[in-house]
């Protein structure tokens, strides 16, 4: 059993940003290597954009205006990562949850996953809308044959974990829709999103629809967001591409970007008016591309957000109205 709280090596660095040539103009690239990048998250305290690596394992930061690159290197497999404000995050580890002090770099266990299989890692998260919310996956690690073993999850700030979904392979793509009343999520492997109706005072769900399906070749659906018009946001992690998704499901434009597995957008920046990607290198690459593994900044293609303060009352943070910051 992993202890209760330990302290993990915190290491810096200084990195550049490269504009990029035509066919993608606009775009510039942080080479921050990363193998699985994943679950990035703009942080208003710090003004610093916050992702995970889920192979290394470790907690980056990086701030923008300086190229300031900051690297808490964990323990175990991490699979996604949510705001919990007064700089620490919640983390969705190999089968607990975590919450990690950034300035001291204390890494504390608040919760274990029961029932998931051996074979089965965490994997995905997001914070609600009001912060009160966790919500995470998990999906089967093997390197073969995949089964659907997966799940989705909600956790609390007192340590409580309920299952809200079953039968996912790789569960992907949480977000909720800008009034909160739609949760979305999807199976990379499926390649299927699904909308249901959310309940965000209860951490409720209601019954599941398809919202879209994305095969190999328009992108497998993996990360996403929902900007304030209602649009669905997926990388397209099997064709290095972002999909666009208008409110009904339907594709409606699709971003081409200078990597081969994109895995999460996110807004950031002054307004939320910077667009960040990040992506991951496939083992079996004997040569990956240039900006394979690399973080990805453009201009938001979509309407930024209000720009209100995200705050939290449990593990993590979301854009809504100020509230008293999580106790732990």
């Amino acid at each position: 059993m992993a202890p209760k709280s330990i302290h993990v090596e915190v290491r810096q660095e200084t990195i550049t940003r490269t504009a990029l040539p035509a066919p993608y103009l606009g775009m510039h690239a942080w080479s921050v290597r990363n193998q699985v990048g994943e679950s990035p998250v703009w942080d208003d305290e710090t003004r610093r954009l916050l992702w995970i690596d889920v192979r290394a394992p470790a907690v980056l930061g990086l701030d923008p205006s300086s190229g300031a690159l900051t690297r808490w290197r964990l323990p175990e497999v991490v699979g996604a990562l949510g705001l919990a404000g007064g700089n620490r995050v919640v983390l969705a580890l190999q089968r607990r949850i975590a919450l990690l002090d950034l300035a001291s770099g204390e890494l504390r266990s608040i919760a274990v996953v029961q029932d998931e299989p051996p074979h089965n890692r965490l994997n995905e998260g997001k914070v609600s809308p009001s912060g009160r919310w966790f919500v995470f996956g998990s999906m089967d690690d093997r390197a073969g044959a995949k089964l659907p073993t997966g799940a989705l999850y909600r956790a609390e700030a007192n340590g409580s974990v309920t299952r809200l979904f079953e039968g996912l392979t790789i569960a992907n793509g949480i977000a909720w829709a800008p009034d909160s009343q739609w949760l979305y999520f999807s199976d990379s492997h499926a390649g299927t999103v699904w909308r249901a109706p959310w309940d965000e005072d209860l951490g409720r769900m209601g019954e599941t629809a398809v919202f879209a399906t994305s095969g190999d070749a328009a992108g497998r659906p993996d990360g996403a967001l929902v900007d304030r018009a209602g649009h669905y946001f997926s990388a397209g992690v099997s064709a290095g591409c972002l999909n666009q998704f208008n409110a009904t499901g339907e594709l409606v434009h699709k971003l081409a970007l200078p990597l081969r597995a994109p895995t999460m957008p996110c807004l950031g920046g002054p307004g939320r008016s910077r667009l960040f990607i990040t992506s991951l290198v496939r083992p079996a690459w004997t040569a990956p591309g240039e900006f394979d593994g690399a973080l990805i900044e453009l201009d938001a293609p979509c309407p930024p957000f209000d720009g209100t303060v995200p705050s939290a009352t449990s593990p993590g943070r979301a854009t809504a109205a100020a509230q008293p910051p999580a106790r732990y």
